[in-house]
């Protein structure tokens, strides 16, 4: 519908305006997993070998974040993998220790 105005240009309502779609790159189908994995897996694996390397390494989850450079959360969630693992433990200071190995 087109309204009447002092000058030359007609004046369109918002019924006259038409969209256009937007370009978006969206994952595959099925596929869920919004995190970086490949960092993640990473950053594991760095803090496996850290245990591993310095056997008597005690960290607290503010030196564990701060070494990662990761936020709690994620902290949290690479530490409580690791505990849950066997790779390394919750002392009663709550300090991540190395877990050891019984041969």
């Amino acid at each position: 519908m087109v309204l009447a105005n002092r000058s030359a240009l007609p004046v369109l309502t918002l019924a006259d305006v038409r969209g256009r779609p937007i370009g978006m790159h969206m994952p595959p189908p099925g596929v869920l997993e919004r995190r970086d994995v490949a960092r993640r897996e990473a950053l594991v694996r760095r803090i496996v070998n850290e245990f591993e390397e310095l056997p008597g390494l005690s960290l607290s989850l503010r030196q564990t974040m701060k070494l990662l450079g990761v936020d709690e959360a994620a902290c949290l969630r690479i530490l409580d993998a690791l505990t849950r693992a066997g790779h390394i433990r919750r002392d009663a200071r709550h300090l991540y220790v190395r877990r050891e190995r019984v041969l």
